[in-house]
């Protein structure tokens, strides 16, 4: 099977690549527009008697909580004094009327709810409730209303909370933690299969490819997206799980096609039949484990559980699918070039921890195996 598909890959190595191209281009385009097509809810089990009592509530009476919390500060005022209770009022009164279904203050209840003021009588929050039944079209009303919360007449602080606010800084952070993830680690990785490989070409191999598995993966999630919930925690998965296997796998292929070019007589195709009879070989039931093992979370009926479960598969079928085909395409592409621009990193890593070859003394990493068998 992996001996044919070797074959097959090389064969037809420019077609696999260009659908490759498609798949990166779809994932950077439609597929990273799923953080907005996201939720940040979904830890409750809605088979649960609490989830049911809620929404039997919600059926009879509407909903009744406050999709956002405004805390007011004026000026180091009390709430007693006018100008604070003009404040809030002239801001609240600005808010489009189309998204906002009602805002409660203290002044509101006629001071009879004074569970809205603060101990020391210098701050007081708001209860707005937004137009919307599910969390989709209550993020939607929150997106249009929050430019409005934030600006503020001169003088009254204001601080944003409750569920709409937290799903929306939960979404922003999540994205920006994600950008400053790869800034931060895609380099370190770069430097690290440089002196690994030897080589700037082969080094950047691995990378390819896990930024096929991170943006595929994405892809995957919103096509899923259109047919059910999936949680904005699905993501780190996705980022953590397709980086980190994606270059796991494309080691075990790069090494060994590399050993098998050095074979007398070797072709690329032949170098690379033997790669994946052999290192494709471990790669597929790699990724098949893995998959199946995060299939798991499936059974769990909390959104965020199984929308883990979702973004992991997706992350180690598409890494494991890129090794298997995007990956040998490449190396068909560049047969003895997988080698080029070399670097001479070989100075930095210790005698004792480079391969010993068939006339030198065994060095580390040969007596480890040796000791662990």
């Amino acid at each position: 099977m992996f001996e044919q598909l070797g074959h097959v890959v090389y064969r037809a190595r420019r077609w696999v690549l260009a659908v490759a191209a498609l798949v990166v281009a779809l994932g950077a385009t439609w597929g990273t527009g799923v953080f907005a097509e996201m939720t940040s809810s979904g830890f409750e089990d809605p088979a649960s008697e609490s989830a049911k009592a809620l929404q039997r509530i919600e059926d009879t009476v509407g909903r009744t909580g406050a999709d956002v919390v405004v805390l007011y500060r004026y000026r180091d005022r009390p709430v007693s004094d006018p100008a604070f209770r003009a404040a809030v009022a002239d801001h609240l009164a600005g808010l489009p009327r189309e998204t906002v279904v009602s805002a409660t203050t203290f002044w509101s209840t006629g001071r009879q709810a004074p569970g809205l003021v603060s101990r020391d009588r210098r701050s007081t929050y708001a209860a707005v409730r937004l137009v919307g039944e599910g969390d989709d079209e209550i993020m939607e009303s929150y997106a249009a209303t929050e430019p409005e919360l934030r600006e503020a007449p001169a003088g009254l602080d204001v601080q944003l909370g409750g569920a709409a606010a937290i799903s929306s800084d939960i979404t922003n952070q999540v994205s920006e933690d994600i950008a400053r993830a790869e800034q931060l680690s895609l380099p370190i990785v770069l430097v690290l299969l440089v002196v690994i490989f030897g080589g700037l070409v082969a080094a950047s191999l691995p990378l390819a490819i896990g930024g096929l598995a991170i943006l595929g993966a994405f892809l995957m999630l919103r096509l899923l997206t259109l047919v059910t919930d999936v949680s904005i925690f699905s993501v780190n998965i996705v980022t953590m799980l397709g980086l980190g296997l994606a270059i796991d796998y494309s080691l075990f292929v790069v090494s060994r096609f590399r050993e098998e070019r050095r074979v007398p007589g070797a072709t690329t195709e032949s170098a690379l039949v033997a790669t994946m009879t052999t290192a494709g070989r471990t790669v597929a039931l790699s990724g098949i484990t893995v998959a199946i093992a995060l299939a798991s979370l499936l059974l769990f009926p909390q959104v965020f559980l199984r929308s883990m479960g979702f973004g992991g598969m997706a992350a180690v079928l598409v890494a494991m699918v890129g090794a298997l085909s995007v990956l040998p395409a490449l190396l068909a592409v560049l047969g003895h070039r997988v080698d080029a621009l070399r670097l001479p990193v070989h100075r930095l890593v210790p005698q004792r921890l480079r391969r010993a070859s068939s006339d030198e003394r065994p060095g580390a990493w040969w007596r480890l195996a040796h000791s662990v068998m």
